[in-house]
């Protein structure tokens, strides 16, 4: 695997500093993974939404975001993952590893995403399920 680090740091006006940290892992065939850590909401869900849409068009069809350190998401931050979705070519896979008993997963299952987006506890069984 190969591993680069960006740290992105989102400040809107007159708030207190908060942001995202962006950790990127390759793996064949032509796979990603995403970890996010932070608050991924309004003002850092674009930050991950430029990073995804980079990939999906360089040519990464399998992906994994990794949410287990995401301590808060909003609506913003699950539209931006669902636009991922759509933008991955017919044989594409996505898949998310998040704690199962975090607020992340009680906002994804409220949402009813579970069926429409494959969650995993862990990321090493997201990264199976998206090279299989």
């Amino acid at each position: 695997m190969t591993i680069h680090q960006q740290t992105i740091l989102v400040t809107p006006k007159g708030a207190e500093p908060h942001g995202i940290e962006l950790t990127e892992e390759t793996f064949d065939p032509a796979g990603l993974v995403i970890t996010v850590r932070g608050e991924l909401d309004v003002a850092t869900a674009p930050a991950l939404r430029e990073h995804l849409d980079a990939a999906i068009e360089a040519g990464k069809h399998r992906l994994v975001i990794d949410l287990s350190a995401v301590s808060f998401l909003d609506s913003i931050a699950l539209a931006t993952i669902v636009h991922a979705k759509q933008l991955l070519p017919e044989e594409g896979k996505i898949a998310m590893a998040i704690d199962p008993s975090s607020y992340v997963m009680l906002v994804f299952e409220s949402t009813g995403l579970p069926r429409v987006l494959d969650l995993f506890h862990t990321r090493a069984l997201a990264v199976e399920h998206v090279s299989a």
